[in-house]
């Protein structure tokens, strides 16, 4: 029976993305004239360094995604059967098995994680003694966002778009100074670096912790855990677990290796990549944050319909915004760099581009996972997509072990795996949440195809009829914006009740 309470609201929806996307937008400016700072003051090595070495922290944190992803579920469950009561056994239960984690995390940072430092990294001799002091500060800033995670899902699941925005712009200004203080570096600049950023974390980390305890009353850890909620949400987990690992296995297992076969150098170009993916795909994460409670919230109110009815909208909406951005950006991509980086690191170009395609994929599977991990039948999920993650890293030992291949050829075999993935999580979908492949056929994968066509074409004709410079850069970003967000109000006008 579905609960008389409507959850999926669309104007919420529409409010809390526009207030993300002002974030994003001021966010993205920041976060990209800081790269290229940072690029600048510290070189390219000591860029590559400390993406590679911060990759490790977060590679033993192979849990937090999965507790992530269910510290959202179980609020945004809560607060859609209207049990507001329950919210605070959910955040006690949470917030120890994040501490727990931390732990945990703690533990093996300090183990195999200087193991992995000092025996299999592939760091300049005169830089051992400045990365050593950049992995420990690295594990405070990772813990200092673990131990936040509790408070930040309750903001999202609340909807509470604003405050995650206005903090995340004060992050932003805050990491900003940061390139200002760089150059007056009383120390080692990389060093110097690690422990501006640790500080950032721990305060920006902090007003998410006092807030959450100043305006929410369920944020109460008197009295005892309820352990049986700790070991459902475990249990929940232990799939999910799976994933979890894969993932981090997938994104910092491929950097591990690209440092082990190929040096610092080749980290830089990959954390240059890794910028364009983080903020163009911010594009689809701000759109994600406004919709996926109200999926999970409508799921566990019984409004089953609505429910897969958000997920068809959804999935096509994010594909298109993002394909909006990234068409004109990967066909210019070459003179964006040089006026964003003026020197730019070997193999970012072409790491970019893949990581954008892969970027499109992923733009896909949100809805999809929020529906599936709502429904609670997670297991094949996270043990199919897993094989698929784990098996690139697998893939990419084994190639670059065996034949002196190119780096680009690692992050084919990552868009690879994403495809794959996609396919699994739609005929997952079709079996556990009664998805029905002829309507996503129809209102997501047809059109999104017809307007990716439709708007390559033209930019095609674009590429050859102009030489590369700012004119050609200009029509390439209209021509994507006319077509595609012309796509997205006629399918809007369209749109009806699915069945």
């Amino acid at each position: 029976m579905s609960h008389p309470m409507e959850f999926v609201d669309h104007k919420r929806i529409a409010k809390n993305t526009l207030l993300l996307y002002a974030r994003m937008g001021l966010i993205m400016i920041i976060s990209l004239w800081s790269s290229r700072v940072v690029l600048q003051s510290l070189g390219v090595v000591d860029f590559g360094l400390y993406n590679v070495i911060a990759g490790i922290v977060v590679a033993f944190s192979f849990m937090s995604g999965a507790l992530n992803s269910s510290c959202n579920r179980y609020y945004s469950t809560e607060l859609g059967k209207a049990s507001n009561g329950s919210i605070t056994e959910v955040y006690k239960a949470n917030l120890s098995l994040f501490l727990l984690l931390s732990l945990i995390v703690l533990l093996l940072c300090e183990s195999l994680g200087l193991f992995l430092l000092e025996r299999k990294m592939n760091i300049p001799a005169d830089r051992h003694e400045a990365a050593g002091w950049v992995f420990q500060f690295s594990i405070i800033t990772f813990l200092s966002s673990l131990i936040a995670i509790p408070f930040k899902s309750l903001i999202t699941a609340k909807e509470k778009m604003k405050v995650y925005a206005y903090s995340s712009i004060i992050e932003a200004a805050l990491k900003l100074a940061i390139c200002y203080l760089l150059d007056k570096s009383p120390v080692d600049k990389l060093v110097f670096y690690a422990l501006l950023l640790m500080l950032v974390s721990i305060l920006t980390n902090l007003f998410y912790i006092l807030y959450c305890k100043h305006f929410y009353p369920e944020c109460n850890f008197s009295g005892r855990v309820n352990k049986t909620l700790v070991k459902e949400i475990l249990a929940f987990n232990g799939w999910a677990f799976i994933g979890s690992a894969a993932t981090v296995a997938k994104n910092q297992g491929v950097n591990i290796l690209l440092n082990m076969f190929f040096g610092p150098v080749v980290n830089a170009a990959r954390g240059i990549a890794n910028q364009v993916y983080v903020n163009v795909y911010q594009f689809v994460q701000n759109y994600t944050l406004a919709f996926s409670p109200q999926i999970v919230k409508s799921w566990s109110a019984g409004q089953r319909k609505a429910c897969l009815n958000l997920i068809y909208r959804s999935s096509r909406l994010s594909y298109l915004l993002l394909f909006m951005i990234v068409l004109p950006l990967i066909s210019e991509l070459d003179l964006v760099l040089r006026l964003w980086l003026v020197e730019v690191p070997e193999h970012s170009l072409a790491f970019a581009r893949l990581m954008l395609l892969t970027a499109l994929v992923d733009s896909l599977h949100t809805p999809l996972y929020n529906g599936i991990q709502a429904s609670g039948k997670v297991k094949w999920l996270n043990i199919l997509v897993g094989g698929c993650q784990l098996g690139v890293v697998l893939l990419s030992y084994i190639i670059l072990k065996c034949f002196k291949i190119a780096p680009e050829y690692v992050f084919v075999f990552i868009l690879s795996g994403a495809i794959l993935s996609q396919i699994i999580r739609i005929i997952l979908s079709v079996k556990e949440i009664e998805l029905k492949f002829g309507t996503y056929l129809r209102t997501v994968l047809l059109p999104v195809c017809l307007v990716s066509i439709l708007a390559t074409g033209a930019e095609t004709v674009l590429l050859h009829l102009l030489p590369q410079g700012w004119l050609r850069l200009t029509l390439s970003i209209l021509s994507s914006l006319l077509i595609v967000g012309g796509s997205m109000l006629y399918f809007r006008k369209k749109e009806a009740n699915y069945d």
